[in-house]
């Protein structure tokens, strides 16, 4: 298995993991949402296997590019296996 791991924002677990916006703004959802499409366009899928429970505060991340600011992330991981 191949794997990728990010820094994204910690409230985006549920969503990403669990497929549940509830308790999202709008804007997390639109950044979720172009976030799970750049990631089919590169990598076939958006499969997150795992989040760390460590999380810390964080300027850069890899959610900058869809329009998050500074925020609590945590390690993502997900599964980039080509089928």
């Amino acid at each position: 298995m191949k794997t990728l791991e990010l820094q994204l924002p910690v409230h985006w677990a549920p969503s990403l993991v669990n497929s549940d916006d509830s308790g999202l703004s709008d804007i997390d959802i639109k950044a979720i949402n172009k976030f799970i499409f750049s990631m089919i366009v590169e990598y076939g899928k958006c499969a997150c296997i795992d989040v760390s429970e460590y999380c810390d505060f964080l300027k850069y991340h890899d959610a900058m590019e869809y329009g998050i600011m500074s925020c609590d992330c945590a390690t993502f991981t997900f599964d980039i296996t080509q089928e």
